[in-house]
C-alpha cells in the first residue's frame, strides 16, 4: 500500500495562540456570545433545579452549596477542561499563550472580569463583544489581563509552543 502525499502541505512553522485568534473574523463574537448564554443557563440550573428537586426549605438550607458551585464553575471548568458547557456547545476552547489549558489564576481573572463584561444584566455581554471586535487578537479584557485566548476547537491543536533557544 502506498500513500500519495504530493498534494498535501506540511508546515513545521510554529503557530501561536495569538496568531490563530488574531486571524478570526468577527464571527468569533457570535460563537462566544452563544457560549456565554449557554453558560448562563447552566448557572440558572444550579439555582432552579435543586430548588425544584429538594423543595424550598431544604434548598434554602443548602443554598451555600449551589452558590459555591456557581462561584467555581468557570475557573474549575476552564482550568480542568479548557472549556465550559457553553464552549463545548459552540466548539470553542480557552487556552493560554502556549495553547494549554489556562491556570487556576488565569481562569479566576477571566471570571472576575466576566462579572462586568459578560454580565447579562449589564448590557447582555455587549461590552465584551465590542472589546473582542476591537482587539487585534479577538480578546475581551479578561483575556488580555489573564493572557488567554478563545479558539475554535478545530484550531486549538494547531498551537505549537515556542521552544526556548
Amino acid at each position: 500500500m502506498s500513500w500519495d502525499l504530493s498534494g498535501v502541505e506540511f508546515s513545521s512553522k510554529p503557530v501561536s495562540a495569538a496568531t490563530v485568534a488574531g486571524g478570526y473574523e468577527s464571527s468569533i463574537v457570535a460563537y462566544r456570545w452563544v457560549g456565554a448564554w449557554v453558560d448562563l443557563l447552566v448557572l440558572l440550573c444550579f439555582l432552579l433545579v435543586p430548588d425544584y428537586l429538594l423543595g424550598n426549605e431544604i434548598y434554602n438550607k443548602t443554598l451555600f452549596v449551589w452558590l459555591g458551585l456557581i462561584a467555581v464553575y468557570f475557573p474549575a471548568m476552564e482550568s480542568l477542561f479548557g472549556r465550559t458547557v457553553g464552549k463545548f456547545v459552540t466548539r470553542t476552547r480557552v487556552v493560554n499563550a502556549t495553547g494549554g489549558k489556562p491556570s487556576w489564576g488565569q481562569s479566576i481573572v477571566r471570571t472576575l472580569f466576566r462579572l462586568i463584561e459578560v454580565n447579562p444584566l449589564l448590557f447582555g455581554g455587549i461590552p465584551a463583544g465590542i472589546v473582542v471586535l476591537m482587539s487585534s487578537n479577538r480578546q475581551r479584557l479578561g483575556d488580555m489581563v489573564a493572557g488567554t485566548y478563545v479558539l475554535k476547537e478545530s484550531d486549538a491543536s494547531r498551537i505549537v509552543a515556542a521552544r526556548p533557544v
